[in-house]
């Protein structure tokens, strides 16, 4: 790397560092989690007293620099296997963007961050990166595996969907991150929902996201709301109902049929020709699961997996959704078009494709998905493990500790490059339009809910359950799943067995 490209991601550093974090939330039920959103600045040992700052001040780069500040890696070579620019999901979120390499300084924020991140650990550690990318993200899961079949150590790491990642793991091709000393899954710049909901038996931990990637934010299943529509029928924006621990079905509920028009008259409700309260694309009720906060599947306490889709509580939410959604007519299907036209006063979808909503004419604002009711906790963002993506490494890796450190210097990096570039520039002033809805991000980061079934190759039962009382207008789920309970168990059992087999 020339000078002039060391002196443009050191002014960039600058930049960015000086950037203001996004404000987080007051409210008391949602601010558990909050270090996983504003970084959450720990000691290292052997460096109390230096520098200005407090030992529990230091930042992410403070401590990923004292970590490996006697760590010289000779110029290693790191792979790393991934999607390329154009594939995955990532054209509808920006030209040219990956989540692993960027080749030069372009001006585009998350291209630079990247760029930046990627410079400091370089630096820092003494190793040079090497994508190789891949057009077919299937394709990459079949690779990984085909070379770990053939004892192959042709790259270091992999990035890939992480139901896919499940795929690779039950065939036995993933390292246990939990068994590289190098990785601390504790840090706060690793996604602990993530290291929570996917560590099994206490001990096993497959693949892990963090500030390292955006795509774990992306996939992030949210609401947005039209101001105008607010505006056109008095009603207050949901933002203090979120801050307040408020905002629930029933209120969503009363806001949607407020804003209901026909307006050509024909007696029916058509979001492309009237005005009506909520809209999906897809997935109507599998998205509203997690939000009430539950799930398909829970990690006991012992690390093992169970199903839940016979407690109360998640019947209960079963029968609201069925209430609002089919009998009471809250929602229907289509997608931004729609919302764009103000026909659609509430868009449910993942935040990726937020983008699309540049061009449109009045505000916008973004909220987390509804609570069940007030005594619920907090909120709960349901992420597409499609979407998500994550990092594992090989089997066949001949030095784990090594790459260990080398992902945990560039996620520590990216959070104050890539997560600042992500969190505080592209979402607080390229698409998000106001400081509230900064603040609602704050909480739907810290709220993702994580399930080992619906999108893995394991959970298609799970996914017609839910999904099946929206598509046949009929409330038959206490009926289905006791039918469908067999089933469900022996897949578990079956992705239980194949992990307990894993000795890695």
């Amino acid at each position: 790397m020339n000078s002039l490209k060391r002196l443009s991601a050191l002014l960039l550093a600058i930049l960015l560092l000086a950037l203001p974090l996004a404000g987080c939330s007051e409210s008391k039920s949602n601010t558990e989690g909050d270090a996983a959103v504003s970084g959450n600045p720990t000691a290292v040992p052997g460096t109390e007293g230096e520098g200005d700052a407090e030992p529990d001040e230091l930042t992410a780069t403070q401590i990923v620099k004292a970590r490996y500040a006697d760590t010289d890696l000779g110029g290693y070579e790191y792979k790393v296997l991934g999607p390329a620019a154009d594939a995955h999901f990532y054209s509808q979120v920006g030209e040219g963007i990956n989540e692993i390499y960027a080749e030069e300084l372009n001006g585009e924020i998350i291209n630079d961050a990247i760029f930046q991140r990627n410079d400091l650990a370089e630096v820092t550690l003494n190793f040079k990166i090497t994508p190789i990318f891949s057009n077919d993200v299937g394709g990459i899961r079949t690779q990984l595996h085909n070379e770990v079949l053939a004892a192959s150590t042709e790259y270091d790491a992999v990035l890939n969907r992480m139901d896919y990642m499940g795929t690779n793991m039950q065939n036995g091709d993933l390292l246990n991150i939990k068994s590289i000393e190098t990785i601390d899954t504790s840090d706060f710049w690793w996604d602990k929902n993530i290291v929570d909901s996917f560590t099994l038996f206490g001990s096993k931990l497959y693949w892990i996201s963090g500030d390292i990637n955006i795509f774990d934010d992306f996939a992030v299943e949210v609401i947005f709301f039209n101001k105008q529509l607010c505006a056109d029928n008095q009603l207050a924006y949901p933002y203090s109902m979120v801050l307040e621990g408020t905002w629930t079905i029933d209120r969503f509920y009363e806001y949607c049929k407020t804003v209901e028009k026909d307006l050509n008259g024909d007696g029916q409700l058509r979001p492309k020709d009237d005005v009506v309260g909520h809209c999906e694309e897809n997935d109507h009720v599998k998205h509203w699961i997690y939000a009430m906060g539950e799930r398909s599947i829970v990690v006991g306490e012992d690390g093992s997996l169970n199903i839940r889709v016979q407690e109360e509580r998640q019947i209960n939410a079963i029968d609201k959704l069925y209430s609002c959604m089919v009998e009471g007519q809250m929602t229907y299907t289509a997608n931004s078009t729609e919302f764009k036209a103000d026909h659609v006063l509430f868009l449910g979808t993942m935040l990726g494709p937020i983008g699309g909503l540049r061009d449109m004419e009045h505000e916008f604002g973004v909220v987390p998905m509804p609570k069940l009711d007030e005594q619920q906790e907090s909120y709960g963002e349901y992420v597409s493990n499609g979407w998500c993506t994550a990092y594992a490494i090989p089997m066949t890796n001949g030095d784990p500790a090594r790459t260990g450190m080398i992902l945990d210097a560039i996620c520590g990096f990216s959070n104050e490059t890539l997560r600042v570039a992500l969190y505080d520039v592209l979402f607080g002033a390229k698409f998000v339009r106001d400081e509230e809805s900064v603040k609602m991000l704050d909480i739907i980061f810290v709220s993702k809910s994580y399930d080992w079934a619906v999108d893995f190759t394991w959970g298609g039962s799970y996914q017609t359950l839910y999904n099946g009382i929206y598509e046949n207008k009929q409330n038959n789920f206490v009926s289905s799943t006791a039918k469908t309970m067999k089933l469900l168990k022996k897949g578990i059992e079956k992705l239980v067995e194949s992990v307990e087999r894993l000795n890695y």
